[in-house]
């Protein structure tokens, strides 16, 4: 009996550190995959120092729709000025995106309001900094949620594993927080063709689509971007059409706050 029982220790103990070997050659050879898709998404990115960007947008909320002319104005990793107009060439509000801080002034109500991005994030229901709107309007890769202390490449090649794949790239992760984001990639070109978060828990989700590519020259921009959020039963969708785009041009990046107007911290 104690032969009997030595020897299915043994091979119990073998047993385990094959599948140990196994799921390590596994994990090894995944990451190395997802390391070459994260190269190829990055040496497909175009380079710029500033980038102008005319668009049109369409927003709808439950019945509520706006139509909206805007311009973005980027100043790469340091500033974003997007100006909004319902048109007639009048200016309804302009919006300053810093590192830090996101500034909207309303020049209806002649009022400018401050705030955090964490204040941002619990009003909209979703947790982005500048990065994160920085690589959406330029179809950069989004992580979402992300650690702020560790490399995005680090992030994405240890906490993503393939999905089956067609005709597209498919990555997946779900966090222990329980939130789930799926990339969509070409397998082509390498542009990012879709990204879905889904906060399970907190019942939200947003879809990201990057429809179509704007030209030769700015390699992975898109077209347009259509975003669809759904939080607090109510679903948003919102749809920018680039219609001219210049890049490394000298631009004034203005933001004066007139005297008059009132101020809100948060």
């Amino acid at each position: 009996m104690k032969l009997v029982k030595f020897i299915s220790i043994v091979l119990l103990i073998s047993i385990l550190a094959i599948s140990c070997k196994t799921t390590k050659n596994l994990r090894k050879e995944q990451a190395s995959k997802l390391s070459a898709v994260y190269d190829s998404i990055s040496m497909n990115y175009f380079d710029y120092r500033t980038l102008y960007i005319k668009s049109s947008v369409k927003y709808k909320k439950d019945k509520k729709s706006l139509k909206l002319k805007t311009s973005i104005k980027i100043l790469k990793d340091s500033l974003i000025i997007a100006s909004l107009s319902p048109g007639l060439g009048i200016e309804a509000a302009r919006i300053k995106f810093t590192k830090d801080s996101v500034f909207i002034m309303d020049r209806l109500s002649s009022h400018l309001t401050k705030t955090a991005y964490k204040y941002l994030a619990d009003s909209l229901n979703i947790s982005v900094d500048y990065a994160d709107i920085q690589n959406i309007l330029t179809n950069r890769l989004f992580i979402y949620p992300k650690d702020k202390t560790m490399d995005l490449k680090i992030q994405f090649v240890n906490n993503y594993i393939f999905k089956k794949q067609i005709s597209d790239i498919e990555v997946y992760r779900k966090t222990l927080s329980n939130i789930e984001q799926l990339i969509v990639i070409d397998p082509n070109d390498y542009h990012i063709k879709e990204s879905k978060v889904n906060e399970i828990d907190n019942k939200r989700f947003m879809t990201i689509k990057f429809l179509g590519l704007f030209s030769d020259e700015f390699n992975n921009l898109p077209k347009s971007i259509s975003i669809l959020s759904f939080s607090d039963n109510k679903y948003t969708n919102i749809n920018i059409d680039y219609l001219k785009v210049q890049k490394d041009k000298e631009l004034r990046f203005s933001f004066k706050i007139p005297s008059k107007y009132d101020v809100s911290v948060y």
